[in-house]
């Protein structure tokens, strides 16, 4: 005779606990806290099968939560712009990356990225802020952000709908092993979390090839003329259009895929806006790999610059034809 364990009830909350639960887990995690959403929703949506909350009034929760949280950040990047996104990303566990990827989700996708970003980690919190600093309305914002947030929680409850027996068994398979189980989750976190930090450090390669402001004004001061290139993405130049003086504006892309000859007789100092000069170090990587031996990243990126006092003017149209041309 085979015995079969009881399958655990999922349905552990009252519809009105479950509903609190939802909407405070998502308002904290839209302004930003880094408290997981999706297993919480996964699993009141799982017990929403056998008895629980209604799975509209899930959906109407997380679209509720996500425009009160988003709508935090939004308004702040209307006020504050650039500086809103700066301040997200040093908070963040991949501060790196985070604005090089809302900017590049906002090149290809433009205001459906907010639909779109909900499911791209880091994204989802950073193109609030972006939308608002690029001056979209708040209608629209509002419109866009309810979309997103009802497209994401029809799939998460609906994954969790169609899950309910396996996440039971998971459930009941952590409740056996107690401890053990506790310990698995707390080795995984904390090997993202130094997975997280060694990447951060790998970033920091580039130490030796950085140059101050100062350096670079007193570059500039003796005539040497050193190739000014700023990197930020389209959608960043338009969110803050101060750029270095006489800095030529270039996408990555194009030189990454070598439709940008720069000359090989003089600095090229390459500057950004991300932490760690993250966007500036990859293209510059790129460069020094294709035998650019004198390409340099501008330490702090434009925030230094700025606040050091420094020279800025408007920005220049960027380069963004596919053509391979030079530039002296």
């Amino acid at each position: 005779m085979h015995w079969r364990t009881p399958m655990v009830d999922l349905t552990i909350l009252t519809t009105r606990q479950a509903l609190f639960l939802v909407a405070l887990n998502t308002l904290l995690h839209e302004i930003g806290v880094p408290l997981p959403l999706t297993p919480t929703v996964l699993l009141v949506g799982a017990g929403s099968v056998s008895g629980g909350a209604n799975p509209l009034a899930l959906i109407a929760t997380v679209i509720i939560g996500t425009l009160a949280g988003n709508s935090v950040w939004f308004a702040a990047g209307r006020r504050y712009g650039s500086r809103t996104l700066k301040f997200l990303c040093r908070i963040s566990l991949s501060p790196d990356s985070c604005v090089t990827r809302t900017e590049g989700s906002f090149g290809r996708w433009g205001w459906s990225s907010i639909v779109v970003g909900r499911f791209i980690p880091g994204v989802s919190l950073l193109a609030p802020p972006l939308a608002g600093a690029l001056g979209m309305s708040w209608s629209k914002f509002i419109a866009l952000s309810a979309a997103g947030a009802a497209l994401w929680g029809l799939v998460v409850v609906g994954t969790g709908m169609l899950l309910h027996d396996q996440l039971a068994t998971v459930i009941q398979a952590l409740a056996v092993f107690g401890r053990q189980a506790l310990a698995a989750v707390i080795l995984l976190i904390a090997t993202y979390i130094g997975w997280r930090w060694w990447r951060r450090r790998a970033s920091r390669g580039l130490k030796g090839r950085r140059v101050t402001v100062d350096e670079l004004k007193a570059l500039i001061d003796r005539g040497e003329a050193p190739l000014v290139v700023d990197v930020r993405a389209t959608t960043a130049r338009l969110a803050d259009p101060r750029r270095i003086l006489n800095a030529v504006a270039i996408e990555p892309k194009a030189i990454e895929d070598g439709h940008i000859e720069l000359p090989r007789d003089r600095d090229i100092v390459l500057y950004c806006a991300c932490p760690n000069e993250a966007s500036a170090a990859q293209v510059a990587g790129v460069l020094l790999a294709r035998g650019y031996s004198r390409a340099r990243l501008l330490l702090g990126g434009l925030e230094a610059w700025t606040d050091a006092g420094y020279p800025i003017d408007p920005l220049q149209p960027p380069h963004h034809r596919t053509t391979t041309h030079s530039i002296a």
